[in-house]
């Protein structure tokens, strides 16, 4: 009876080992942003959109696909049609990036959500392969 009481005890003291399960992966604030001014805020939405659809937020993870291909669309053709120039682009990009971390993910997930840091590799590798391919069709289509 005495070990059944000291081993209670011992698993009562380690309550971070059994949330462990319950704390989500997430691909982080920082790398959306830094995906967003690296690639475009339609990248960024698409890790927000993962992390969204991982924790069973279907609907809302559409909402944030959705914004980030109209703000890929309204970006471009604001620059172009207003002849801008394209060193604005990065300025874009970081609003783009506000307001998926700011809006999206506090409203979504929370401000202050716990949560573990998702590998960024795997991204990184299919960005930079999706750039890659556009960049060589534009090429081609030269």
């Amino acid at each position: 009876m005495a070990d059944q009481e000291e081993n209670s005890g011992w698993e009562s003291e380690n309550p971070i080992e059994e949330n462990q399960q319950e704390i989500p992966a997430f691909y982080s604030k920082t790398l959306i942003i830094i995906f967003s001014i690296l690639f475009s805020p339609i990248f960024a939405a698409v890790l927000l959109f993962s992390n969204l659809r991982s924790i069973g937020k279907k609907k809302e993870a559409v909402y944030v696909l959705t914004f980030g291909i109209v703000y890929l669309i309204v970006t471009a053709l604001t620059i172009q049609a207003l002849n801008l120039d394209p060193g604005l682009t990065p300025v874009a990009n970081v609003i783009g990036a506000a307001i998926l971390n700011e809006f999206f993910w506090n409203k979504f997930i929370g401000k202050y959500v716990e949560y573990k840091r998702k590998s960024w590799i795997k991204p990184a590798i299919y960005s930079i392969l999706v750039v890659v391919l556009l960049f060589f069709l534009l090429m081609g289509s030269m």
